[in-house]
This record gives structure tokens, sequence and C-alpha cells, in this order.
């Protein structure tokens, strides 16, 4: 799924309705959300750590692909790099994909293994 604009907190409810409803018509367990803008809000940061609770409620993973800079710093200066997967790339989601045993960074370590998820299907997301 793609954000191309950034959430603020007018868009936010309706992004994340829309997020909400993909995600019901598809049986994907691997999320996987495209930040194509520079620019990360709190208001996003709000609705991705709701997403990956629903997400986490399947049994899915949420992995976060941050292309810009700026928009990694942001994740790792909030510490969110903790309990999200941000990569830089489709591919380095991929890798992480492959490489974790665990869907979440939270259980990394702890011995919890889940099989590997099915990735979903990219679509971008307007708002207006």
């Amino acid at each position: 799924m793609n954000l191309d604009e950034p959430v603020d907190p007018d868009s936010e409810q309706d992004v994340e309705r829309e997020l909400n409803r993909l995600l019901r018509a598809s049986p994907a367990r691997l999320v996987v959300i495209d930040l194509r803008t520079p620019l990360v809000t709190a208001a996003a940061l709000r609705m991705l750590l709701r997403l990956r609770v629903t997400v986490h409620g399947r049994n899915g993973t949420l992995h976060v692909v941050a292309r810009r800079p700026l928009a990694r710093r942001v994740f790792r200066l909030t510490g969110l790099t903790r309990v999200l997967r941000v990569s830089a790339t489709m591919s380095g989601v991929a890798a992480t994909a492959l490489a974790c045993s665990s869907p979440h960074p939270a259980d990394a370590g702890s011995g919890v293994h889940h099989e590997r998820p099915a990735l979903a299907s990219s679509r971008p997301l307007q708002h207006s």
C-alpha cells in the first residue's frame, strides 16, 4: 500500500479507514506501507502504530518502506524502529521478511517462530 502524500490530522482518519478496508479485503499477513513522501508527521506515526496493532492481531507483520533518508531518520529518532520494521527499499523488506523468523521486532530472540507470510499487493492510496 502506497502513501504518496503526507498524513495530517485532517486526513489521518480517512487514510486509516482506507488502509483498514484494504486489510479486511486481503488475507495477506505481510503488510507493506510504502511511504513515498519525505514528510512523516506525528499523525502518520500514530496511524502506523495503530495499524501495527491491527496487523499484529491478524498474526501478521507490518513493514514500512521509507525511501527518503529524512523519513527514515524520523523513525530512528522517535525510536519507532524498535517496534516497526523500516526499510529503505522494497528489496530491503523482502530481505528482512526472509531473514526474520518473528513477525514483530519485539519478538526477536524470544523463541517465537512464525511461518513466512504472503506478501500483500501494492496499491496507491490517495486522500483529499
